[in-house]
């Protein structure tokens, strides 16, 4: 049945109530038609409602808020009446709400990724515009080094060659660099630190490993220093 005219029929009971958007609707049953012709209606179109809702409340405590469902003759849902969007949509539409989530947090996660290899692509740059720097400040010095190791005595010699039997590995003994092992970042001091692994020495021992700072790797080998940090991209 249609929306009713009022002054045309003659209500019978209130079978159900809802609320929508701070607005109740009563489910009137109309004299003599079924619960599928039911309406619903805002309180104010609804004569003596007070005495329709004391009975509706009996109803209730006795039979339970099913006393008025019958098999193929069920009410029509609010929906039907003001456009209250079915439960089956309201899933639809959370479900899609959480598919957007889910995608603006991948969307989130890729671009803290992206900030994160631009940030390590600067620091490489750096690095090696360092070490083409420090390449043009060394060279004047290599003929000098060169000339103070040939005016070196044999007992000198001898003497490095039983510190560097001692000592832990490093570029000042000869020693040769096996790889970077890994990196940490020093808290409160901002600083890069690499852990060396050196290649085992002509006469058979394996140098100690050790940690060393970002200006000793780029002093002795920025080309290691420069393959290890491309690695981690």
């Amino acid at each position: 049945m249609s929306r009713k005219r009022r002054g045309m029929y003659f209500i019978e009971q209130i079978l159900d109530y809802k609320q929508y958007n701070g607005q109740k609707y009563y489910l009137v049953k109309w004299q003599g038609y079924n619960n599928k012709d039911c309406t619903w209606e805002k309180p104010e179109k609804i004569p003596n409602l007070a005495q329709f809702l004391h009975q509706f409340e009996e109803n209730l405590k006795q039979h339970g808020s099913n006393f008025y469902h019958i098999d193929n003759d069920e009410p029509p849902q609010l929906e039907d009446f003001i456009g209250v969007p079915s439960q089956s949509k309201q899933n639809q539409y959370q479900q899609q709400q959480e598919q957007i989530q889910i995608l603006q947090n991948q969307v989130d996660l890729l671009k803290s990724e992206i900030e994160q290899m631009k940030k390590q692509q600067n620091e490489i740059v750096q690095i090696m515009t360092a070490s083409q720097q420090n390449e043009k400040s060394f060279q004047p010095n290599q003929q000098q080094d060169s000339e103070i190791i040939q005016e070196s005595t044999s007992e000198q010699s001898q003497k490095n060659t039983e510190i560097k039997l001692q000592c832990e590995g490093g570029f000042e003994f000869g020693d040769q660099l096996d790889k970077i092992g890994q990196a940490v970042q020093v808290k409160g001091k901002g600083q890069k630190m690499y852990y060396l692994l050196w290649q085992k020495r002509p006469n058979g021992i394996i140098p100690k490993n050790r940690w060393v700072n970002s200006e000793y790797i780029m002093k002795y080998d920025i080309n290691a220093l420069c393959y290890y940090l491309q690695k981690k991209l």
